[in-house]
């Protein structure tokens, strides 16, 4: 491993560790709805994701994904900005066809990767909202441990790269080689789903009414630390991470001593009074 590596992954670590600081939790009244039918929903996109896990699955889907991620990623990164981040500014999104622009004129230099990582985290950050949204909490955090068990599973079994190698190098049916399935920074690269656990993590613990400041620096700690494993290896699982962040955290805020946080199950609005909801005379 040289350092240039080093730098290059502890510096993705830093985006996942960032991306954790940007959701929100809004709570419109079709969220609400879609979340009575989150199994329904959220059931067949969870298999199709397990199914990637397995190399001959990827390889046949690599170039669906690949497209998938071209069409998908530009406007959900203009939601991201609009809807799903904290400090949501409307007028940014002119920033998307911009950055789109930059990452299709260059798809394989410095400044279009960096675009390209921009649009991806901004992305993901929408679909992690989304998600999280229409899940149960418990249910959102089991699926980050989860997630993060099978991504180290296969990295001990030594298939994490058979695995990954299809989603790695497919590319979009149409357009140039612009793969918005992964960010890349210097040597090292990212799968999409890297930074959508991270946006997740965020999500979650802004829909608990948790701050993120913690939670963000451990992510970045546990990233930093991670990336001395390329000592022995090429390729990391860099959901685990994220995980250990969460569970950190968790026994953090639930451990003896600690408060519990605030949930969105305990929000009541309370119903309007006869007097208010009656309309005076004039």
């Amino acid at each position: 491993m040289t350092l240039a590596s080093y730098a290059s992954y502890t510096g993705l670590g830093l985006v996942q560790a960032a991306v954790v600081l940007l959701p929100r939790a809004p709570r419109p009244r079709w969220l609400t709805t879609l979340r009575r039918h989150w199994l329904l929903i959220v059931g067949p996109a969870a298999a199709v994701t397990a199914a990637t896990f397995i190399p001959r699955v990827a390889s046949s889907l690599a170039s669906d994904l690949s497209t998938l991620a071209l069409i998908a990623v530009p406007p959900l990164a203009a939601v991201g900005i609009a809807w799903g981040m904290r400090l949501r500014q409307v007028a940014l999104v002119l920033l998307v066809p911009v950055l789109f622009a930059v990452a299709w004129a260059d798809p394989g230099g410095t400044v279009g990767e960096a675009a390209g990582l921009v649009l991806v985290s901004l992305s993901a950050v929408a679909l992690a909202v989304l998600v999280v949204g229409i899940l149960p909490t418990r249910v959102a955090k089991i699926g980050i441990c989860v997630w993060a068990a099978v991504d180290l599973s296969v990295a001990l079994a030594h298939h994490l790269e058979e695995a990954s190698r299809p989603i790695f190098q497919a590319t979009p049916a149409v357009g140039p080689h612009l793969q918005f399935q992964r960010v890349v920074l210097g040597t090292a690269s990212m799968e999409y789903a890297d930074l959508f656990v991270a946006a997740a993590l965020g999500a979650v613990l802004a829909v608990e009414g948790r701050r993120r400041g913690v939670a963000s620096l451990l992510v970045a700690v546990f990233a930093t630390v991670s990336s001395l494993f390329f000592l022995i290896t090429d390729t990391l699982p860099a959901t685990v991470p994220i995980a250990l962040a969460m569970l950190v955290e968790e026994l953090r805020v639930y451990g003896p001593g600690g408060r519990l946080p605030f949930r969105r199950s305990e929000i009541r609005v309370p119903p309007p009074s006869a007097a208010s909801a009656r309309t005076s005379p004039p």
